[in-house]
C-alpha cells in the first residue's frame, strides 16, 4: 500500500495510453458474416420459358463471408450486415437449355465503405444452378380452416375473391401440385367475417410444395354466420306389395338432419322430404341409402360433422291387417294460420292388431291430427297422427296438404 496514489495514477495513465493507441493505429482485423444468396437477372431465363429448378434451395443457402478491415470499420459493418451482398448472376445462362446444370461463381461485395473493406474469402465460392422448363397450370382454390371455431359459430360456405389461381414454377415441381389452399385461422373468425388468406400449394400427400408460386399471394375469403336446426326426415312409400303382404314399420337412421342456413331459410324448412321408395310387388323388406345433400333446398347446408346420408328400411310383412281410406273430415288440423286455406288429399292406411277390435273398426272410427303450422303456400306431405283404439296399430301414413292464400276481395266489398 506504499505510495498507493502514485500507483493508481500510473494505472490510469496506462489505460489512457492504450485507448490512444487503439484509436490512432487502427489495428486491422478479420471477421466472418453469414448472408443469404440472391438470384439476379432471373428474367434472362423466364423470357425464354425457363427457370431455375433448385431456386428454393439456392435462396435458402447461407454464404459465409470473411471481411478484412480496421476494427472500428468492422464494428460498423457488424451493426449493418445488410451492407454485405452475396449473389449469382443468372445472365450468364443466356444460352442454357432445359436440363443444363451450370456452375456459377458467387459474387460478394460490401455496398458501403468503398475500399475500407476487403473480402478475404467466401464459402461456398460457386453454386450449381439447374435449368428447367417454366410450367404453369390453373387450379381451383380450397379453403382450409385451422384451429377451433368459437362455440356456437357455424359458418356458411365461403365466398372467394378468386375461385382459381395460376401456379407457376419448374415443371418438375408444378406437376406435383395437387391442391392450392387458402388457409384461415378459425380462432380469428367472427360472424360475417371477411379475412385475407395466404395461398399455399400442396402435393397429393398434403405436403407443402416449395419453389412454386401463385399469380396472387393471397385472396379474400368471406363467411356468414348460420343458425343450426334439426329437421325430421320424411320419405314417400309408393306402390303396393305383393298380394298378401303389407307395408310395416318404416325406419330412418338418423331420424333428423342437422342443417345450417340463415334464420329466415331455416324457419321455412319444417321437414326434409326425400325421394320415394317403390314397394310394388315386394315380399321382403327394402333398404335404401340416400344422400341428404341431394334434397337440400337452396341456401341450406348440412352441418359439418353431421350425417350426410340416411338409411331407410321399409318393412314388408305378411298381411294381417285391414286397409281403410281415411275420411278427411275426421282429421283435425293443428297450427292453422289466418288468411290460409288448407285442403287435404286422400290417404290410405293399413290397421293391424287384435282381431276382435279390428273386425268392429269402421272408417268413421279413424280419427287423427295433421300439423300444418308454418306450411307455406303450395302442396306438402304431412304426417297423420292417428288416434287408434287399444290393441291396434298402423304404419306411418302421410297425406297431401295444399295451402292457398285468402282470395283478394273486390274493392267495393
Amino acid at each position: 500500500m506504499k505510495d498507493i496514489g502514485w500507483k493508481l495514477l500510473s494505472v490510469a495513465i496506462a489505460a489512457i495510453m492504450w485507448f490512444m493507441v487503439i484509436n490512432i493505429t487502427q489495428p486491422v482485423d478479420t471477421r466472418s458474416y453469414s448472408r443469404p444468396l440472391v438470384l439476379e437477372n432471373l428474367g434472362t431465363l423466364t423470357s425464354r420459358g425457363l427457370t431455375i429448378g433448385n431456386a428454393e434451395e439456392l435462396k435458402s443457402m447461407k454464404i459465409t463471408v470473411k471481411v478484412k478491415a480496421q476494427r472500428t470499420a468492422l464494428d460498423r459493418l457488424t451493426q449493418n450486415p445488410d451492407w454485405i451482398t452475396a449473389s449469382v448472376d443468372l445472365s450468364e445462362l443466356a444460352y442454357a437449355v432445359n436440363g443444363d446444370a451450370v456452375v456459377l461463381p458467387v459474387n460478394v461485395s460490401v455496398i458501403q465503405g468503398g475500399t475500407t473493406y476487403a473480402i478475404s474469402s467466401k464459402s461456398p465460392a460457386v453454386v450449381e444452378a439447374k435449368v428447367e422448363t417454366l410450367a404453369t397450370k390453373e387450379m381451383s382454390v380450397e379453403v382450409e380452416i385451422n384451429g377451433e371455431l368459437e362455440d356456437g359459430i357455424y359458418l356458411s360456405q365461403p365466398t372467394l375473391s378468386n375461385e382459381t389461381v395460376t401456379v407457376s414454377g419448374p415443371a418438375s415441381l408444378v406437376n406435383h401440385v395437387a391442391s392450392v389452399k387458402a388457409e384461415v385461422n378459425g380462432e380469428d373468425l367472427q360472424a360475417d367475417s371477411e379475412v385475407r388468406a395466404k395461398l399455399n400449394c400442396y402435393d397429393s400427400k398434403d405436403n407443402l410444395v416449395k419453389g412454386v408460386s401463385t399469380n396472387i399471394p393471397e385472396i379474400t375469403v368471406s363467411f356468414a354466420l348460420h343458425d343450426v336446426k334439426q329437421v325430421p326426415i320424411q320419405i314417400d312409400i309408393t306402390g303396393t306389395p305383393a298380394s298378401g303382404y303389407q307395408v310395416g314399420e318404416v325406419i330412418c337412421t338418423p331420424k333428423y338432419a342437422e342443417v345450417t342456413g340463415s334464420a329466415k331459410d331455416l324457419e321455412k324448412l319444417l321437414y326434409l322430404q326425400l325421394g320415394s321408395i317403390d314397394v310394388s310387388g315386394l315380399t321382403s323388406s327394402a333398404t335404401r341409402v340416400l344422400s341428404l345433400a341431394d334434397y337440400l333446398p337452396e341456401g341450406i347446408f348440412l352441418k359439418e360433422g353431421s350425417a350426410n346420408s340416411v338409411q331407410i328400411v321399409v318393412s314388408i310383412e305378411a298381411q294381417h291387417g285391414k286397409q281403410f281410406t281415411l275420411d278427411a273430415s275426421n282429421l283435425s288440423l293443428i297450427g292453422e294460420e289466418d288468411g290460409k286455406t288448407y285442403t287435404l288429399g286422400t290417404a290410405h292406411v293399413t290397421v293391424s292388431g287384435d282381431n276382435s277390435a279390428l273386425n268392429t273398426l269402421r272408417p268413421s272410427d279413424l280419427q287423427g291430427t295433421v300439423h300444418v303450422g308454418g306450411l307455406t303456400e303450395g302442396t306438402h306431405r304431412a304426417l297423420i297422427r292417428l288416434d287408434l283404439p287399444n290393441g291396434l296399430s298402423a304404419s306411418p301414413v302421410y297425406i297431401d296438404v295444399t295451402v292457398t292464400g285468402e282470395a283478394d276481395l273486390p274493392e267495393n266489398e
